[in-house]
């Protein structure tokens, strides 16, 4: 019962199990591992959203762990294809997690083992501190502009806590259950408030760089808004430190 429960999570269901089973074996996977800080019962997942459920998969030959991506059986969507879509065209301009395959119901990706982006920043101290956070913001946010200029806004950036994991020093956006082409782009806007105006974690970040207050940061954001040019993204950089 705990492996059905999270096979057609939020309500078992024994005949979706069995089709959810072989869509798992058809994309090649042979063990599920339960692990992870989010639980459903005794299972570890690494982790839960309004659309899927995240576990590790391992394939048959390959010692690789995967990002095993299950939908919810009372998710608002009948298949995974538009957000492997999405991850798929992110991962053009290397952004996102790798996505490899998919099914109806099951998505498959490269496992990313990292920290959540507000403990990286609470570790970072010493030497050396405020020009590895000044970087690691830099990376996120180019990753960002990059979503921006091919038009896929990521709808979920305003909790960067839950949408990126720094692996080694390098951040990773994932999660493209709410991505779309259909909404104004605002990806480096919403991440950029995050990291310097509206979130607990913003006057660490601000403190660790020596920004003086948020007005500056702003109204270069303002202008960006208004004008996504290379100019005005460059313009922005500079309020934080990044001289390009």
């Amino acid at each position: 019962m705990p492996y059905l429960t999270i096979l057609t999570y939020p309500r078992p269901n024994l005949k979706q199990a069995r089709s959810r089973m072989r869509q798992l074996a058809k994309l090649g996977f042979e063990k599920i591992t339960f692990e992870g800080r989010t639980k459903i019962g005794r299972l570890g997942l690494v982790g839960i959203g309004t659309v899927g459920l995240v576990v590790k998969g391992t394939a048959r030959g390959d010692d690789t762990v995967y990002a095993v991506k299950i939908r919810r059986t009372d998710a608002n969507r009948e298949s995974m294809q538009e957000e492997f879509r999405l991850t798929r065209l992110a991962n053009r301009v290397r952004v996102g997690a790798p996505a490899y395959a998919c099914t109806k119901d099951i998505m498959s990706m490269r496992y990313i083992k990292g920290v959540e982006i507000d403990e990286y920043v609470k570790s970072a101290s010493g030497r050396g501190s405020a020009g590895r956070v000044r970087e690691l913001a830099h990376a996120l946010l180019n990753q960002c502009r990059k979503l921006d200029l091919i038009g896929v806004d990521h709808g979920q950036l305003s909790n960067l806590r839950k949408h990126v994991i720094i692996e080694g020093e390098n951040p990773h956006i994932i999660d493209f259950e709410s991505a779309s082409q259909k909404r104004t782009v605002k990806n480096v806007t919403t991440a950029a408030q995050y990291l310097f105006v509206g979130s607990s974690l913003s006057p660490r970040i601000k403190r660790t760089l020596s920004v003086k207050g948020s007005d500056p940061i702003l109204e270069a954001l303002r202008r960006y808004k208004g004008d996504m040019s290379d100019e005005n993204y460059v313009r922005f950089l500079a309020t934080f430190g990044v001289t390009i």
